[in-house]
């Protein structure tokens, strides 16, 4: 391990790790002993780094181009307020891409809530379902084995413990399950595995680079989560069929709006018609010899609809020049 601006992360033997800069392999650390630290190339001998502390406080990394023939600044920590060590106390994650820039982990909430309404987050947060070592110890019920919750490009806790002896992902959840005061694992290909114990400090979440972090939760935690996802697709298959019904009803009203319209319209324009030949019969200006027009009642088309059964074929008597003649049945 090895200090990187006032935050510990891991050397893996050619680059760092769970840092938001992603270094080329290739490098080695070399301890001068009197409390220098050397940083050399091993692929490019010809290679130049510098770094640089400002009076800022702020560390840069540059490099010499022979092509600009100066120095090219590449980077500086810190760059973000995540970047300040423990930020975000115990059990608390920053991710500078959101606000507020600090959250507690998946299933613990803050430790003391009213600093955290005001920003001030370096109390931390604590663990809401006790994980199952806890609570055999407590003598309350057991339950299921605890589970992890993976957290990618993550800059990892400070303090890490390696084991050597795990040599894969698998052996390494296995052994932090195995013991109780292990709370977080990671595994890094080409490094092996890390564990921690006591409280997480300094989690980060990057954009880019960084390494998979693993948190110890409580069996009941994930349970909630699969019950969430059901209330949610059960809410929206609710949604979902009132909105289908929604849009049927609307359109059936439409239907049936504009089918009451076009039956409006008929029966105006069969009631035009009929006065018109009134005013034709009563017409002064007909030759002397013309016919005398009877005037017959006008009834609506509804009446004579229900009088001829809907203009049924057993009611039609036969065939006029203005269309067909049926027999009706009016009622008093």
């Amino acid at each position: 391990m090895v200090i990187h601006v006032g935050v510990v992360v891991p050397w893996v033997g050619q680059k760092f790790i769970g840092i938001p800069v992603v270094y080329p392999s290739g490098f080695s650390l070399q301890d001068e002993g009197d409390g220098t630290i050397t940083l050399s190339s091993l692929i490019d001998p010809d290679l130049r780094l510098t770094y640089v502390l400002t009076h800022h406080g702020k560390l840069t990394d540059q490099h010499w181009s022979s092509k600009k023939g100066g120095w090219i600044y590449d980077w500086e920590v810190p760059s973000t307020e995540c970047d300040i060590y423990g930020k975000c106390g115990p059990f608390g994650r920053c991710d500078a891409q959101i606000s507020p820039i600090c959250r507690c982990l998946k299933g613990f909430v803050p430790k003391y809530q009213d600093e955290w309404n005001k920003g001030i987050w370096t109390s931390g947060c604590v663990r809401m379902t006790s994980l199952q070592c806890d609570r055999i110890r407590n003598g309350s019920e057991v339950g299921k084995e605890d589970g992890f919750m993976k957290l990618e490009m993550m800059k990892v806790p400070t303090f890490a413990e390696y084991l050597p002896s795990s040599g894969s992902e698998q052996a390494c959840k296995d052994e932090c399950l195995k013991n109780c005061t292990c709370v977080a694992y990671s595994y890094y290909n080409g490094f092996g595995c890390m564990v921690w114990t006591g409280n997480l400090i300094d989690i980060q979440k990057f954009s880019q680079g960084g390494a998979d972090l693993n948190i110890r939760l409580a069996y009941t935690e994930f349970v909630a989560d699969k019950k969430r996802n059901l209330k949610v697709i059960i809410s929206m298959s609710v949604i979902g069929g009132a909105t289908a019904i929604f849009i049927c009803v609307f359109f059936y009203w439409k239907w049936m709006a504009t089918h009451r319209e076009r039956k409006l319209r008929s029966e105006e324009t069969l009631s035009f018609k009929t006065r018109e030949a009134q005013e034709t019969a009563f017409d002064v200006n007909l030759p002397e010899n013309a016919m005398e027009v009877k005037l017959e009642p006008l009834f609506r088309l509804q009446v004579l609809e229900t009088a001829t059964n809907n203009f049924h074929i057993s009611n039609k008597l036969g065939q006029g020049g203005f269309g067909g003649v049926y027999r009706v049945t009016l009622l008093e």
